[in-house]
């Protein structure tokens, strides 16, 4: 089933490249989760991947402490509640 972008066009989830986080999710391969997935994949803008719904697939991998990155990330370039997001508008 397509899906679309806000402009109407055919969003084709094939040019949109899976990063390392991704592939290490629990959520990589279900179905249920294709599109979420991707959108969140086609929406970045930053330096690095920001998705807080990744589950990590292996105990080896500490979750609480990839999720603390993309907080810390967030929060140092917008500020804790976002003040800095439009501060140069």
């Amino acid at each position: 089933m397509p899906y679309f972008h806000d402009d109407g066009t055919e969003f084709n989830p094939d040019f949109i490249p899976k990063c390392g986080r991704c592939v290490t999710c629990k959520k990589n391969d279900d179905p249920k989760y294709e599109i979420p997935c991707n959108l969140t994949r086609a929406d970045q803008d930053e330096d690095i991947f920001i998705c807080f719904a990744c589950e990590p697939n292996s105990p080896a991998i500490d979750g609480g402490a990839v999720l603390k990155e993309m907080k810390d990330y967030l929060d140092q370039k917008y500020g804790e509640h976002g003040e800095k997001r439009n501060a140069g508008e």
